[in-house]
């Protein structure tokens, strides 16, 4: 039985179609302004964790959650996010799903879409959908759930989602101070090793490491687990003609000239320039700037589901 909220989301939908309403789906507005020219469906209401079962490692929570909140609850039974969200302020977990964020633990964890289980959402039509579900197992064809992961809401609302979660665990910094160019093969080659890394950045003029579990005495001085809080998410201070851009790179690549940080084992880039310094580059300017410079395969793929997903295009694309 459908309940209604989702019943009164279906209807909203229809509604646009009809009427031609472009509709935008937002929580915090954290991370995506709204758009002047579209609906606001505000999803801060629809909040609260559905079903947790710490010794299952899966929560189901609905998409207004605050990270804050839900963290704070898995932190409650020592357990956590595994992919390590930024909080850009009152981000919520359906917000963070949207953009698919995922933080410094990600060469080693993985990405955000790793630990979706399964999704409820509205689409296009307004129909009522269901994909996946609370087991790891229990996926057959095509993921759904895992493809949704950074659509920012195009294709489709995102009422409730199921994680797999995992135990929290102690972890701690190291840094030295060396050139860019030599932290970004160092910490590639410590990648490579037996070392339980959970996160390596680049960030004025030291390299910084992070390590859980036991591991050996490490020649690199201690240093507070807080500088991962700066560098996710990184936001630093701008002047008014700057323009900030993220750039996902292969691990080793080059160094690129004015970059403010190096996360993610050199797969990310924080660089100052007038123009895109690379092919993959987001721009950061208070919020995320739409891309628009997908290759030929990757823009027809995604065309090819919104035609799937929101035929009446009523939802607006990020």
């Amino acid at each position: 039985m459908t309940d209604p909220f989702t019943q009164h989301l279906s209807e909203q939908i229809k509604q646009a179609a009809v009427d031609k309403t472009l509709l935008q789906i937002t929580g915090s507005r954290s991370k995506v302004p709204l758009a002047s020219d579209t609906q606001e469906i505000n999803m801060l209401a629809h909040a609260g964790i559905v079903n947790y079962e710490p010794s299952e490692l899966v929560v189901t929570v609905k998409s207004g959650t605050k990270l804050t909140d839900l963290t704070a609850t898995l932190a409650e039974h020592n357990q956590m996010l595994a992919f390590e969200p930024p909080n850009y302020g009152d981000s919520t977990i359906g917000g963070t799903y949207a953009c698919a964020l995922t933080g410094p633990s990600r060469p080693f964890r993985g990405v955000l879409r790793d630990f979706v289980l399964g999704t409820k959402m509205v689409d296009g039509q307004g129909q009522p959908l269901t994909f996946g579900g609370q087991m790891i197992k229990n996926v057959a064809g095509y993921d759904v759930s895992r493809m949704m992961a950074g659509s920012k809401g195009s294709m489709a609302v995102i009422t409730e989602l199921s994680l797999k979660v995992m135990p929290l665990v102690e972890e701690v910094t190291y840094c030295k101070t060396m050139p860019e160019t030599e932290a970004i093969l160092l910490m590639n080659k410590m990648a490579g090793t037996t070392l339980p890394l959970s996160g390596c950045a680049y960030y004025e003029g030291t390299f910084f490491y992070r390590v859980f579990g036991e591991h050996p005495k490490q020649d690199a001085t201690l240093c507070d687990n807080n500088i991962w809080l700066i560098l996710n998410p990184f936001q630093p201070k701008l002047e008014a003609n700057q323009k900030l851009w993220r750039v996902d790179t292969e691990g080793p690549a080059p160094s690129i000239p004015n970059t403010l940080a190096v996360g993610m084992c050199g797969q990310r880039r924080w660089v100052l320039s007038d123009e895109p310094p690379a092919p993959y580059s987001t721009q950061w300017q208070s919020y995320f700037a739409p891309r628009d410079r997908d290759t030929a395969p990757v823009a027809k793929l995604k065309k090819g589901l919104k035609n799937v997903f929101d035929p009446h295009h009523v939802f607006k694309t990020l």
